[in-house]
């Protein structure tokens, strides 16, 4: 067995102890400890004001991106059954409450069936014609029925849409809508328009979105599954004149607390 080598004792010189000179670290390791240690140290800054942030958020707001815009559009027809005469107006045309829209021709009666029944018939210039008006101030969205095409009493010919009376339908989880309150400001990011409007809560629907749906679900099964239900609530919002905007999605984000 080996004997352990002597421990090497301190200078002496002169009746004072000399220290042994200290490891020395080569510059490149010096220059690598000088960069990772703020570097870590901005990193974990960094990711700690991140989540903070995302928490703040969640406390003060609620938010969906499964949310668009919803308005009531308006199906124009003749109430009579005839043939479409002219159309005047185009997709994205304002209108104004009383202005024609199209024109109708009614069929003219051209003598008498066997049953006593009249026959009717498309005489041209001797065909009565009647105005169709729009009941609302608003803009075109869709021309369904074109020129010489026979329509029903009631059939759409134009259809309008009053963009002052757009509305946000936003569907909230299930867990979140507790938070969620009438009058309560929001923030409504337009994808279309790429920027953002203020809007606010105008009513909570009572009743989950899959309520309405052809098909609601049926939990009696025994391979339910859960699932987060989608409650859809209705935010007032001024979105101008804007034709094209019905039906687009937005992301919403409801303040829920100050």
């Amino acid at each position: 067995m080996s004997a352990a080598p002597p421990v090497t004792a301190p200078q002496v010189a002169d009746g004072e102890v000399k220290a042994l000179p200290a490891a020395r670290f080569s510059p490149r390791r010096r220059w690598l400890r000088r960069l990772i240690l703020p570097v870590a140290l901005g990193v974990v800054l960094i990711a700690g004001f991140i989540a903070f942030s995302m928490w703040r958020e969640a406390q003060q707001y609620v938010s969906t991106d499964n949310a668009q815009i919803s308005g009531e559009p308006v199906s124009v027809g003749a109430m009579n059954a005839g043939r479409v005469d002219s159309v005047n107006v185009k997709v994205g045309d304002a209108v104004t409450r009383g202005a024609v829209l199209s024109r109708v021709a009614l069929p003219s009666q051209i003598g008498v069936a066997q049953n006593g029944q009249a026959k009717l018939d498309f005489l041209g210039g001797a065909d009565t014609r009647i105005d169709v008006t729009s009941p609302i101030d608003g803009l075109v969205i869709a021309t369904p029925a074109a020129v010489g095409a026979d329509v029903q009493a009631g059939q759409a010919i134009v259809t309008v849409v009053d963009p002052t009376t757009l509305w946000v339908n936003a569907n909230v989880d299930e867990t979140a809508i507790d938070r969620v309150r009438v009058g309560q400001p929001v923030s409504v990011h337009v994808d279309a328009l790429g920027s953002d409007i203020s809007g606010a809560v105008e009513a909570i629907t009572p009743a989950t979105a899959s309520t309405f749906s052809l098909l609601p679900s049926n939990s009696s099964s025994g391979t339910f599954n859960k699932v987060v239900q989608q409650v859809p609530v209705r935010i007032n919002v001024l979105l101008g004149n804007q034709p094209a905007l019905l039906g687009t999605s937005v992301e919403v984000k409801i303040r829920v607390a100050e």
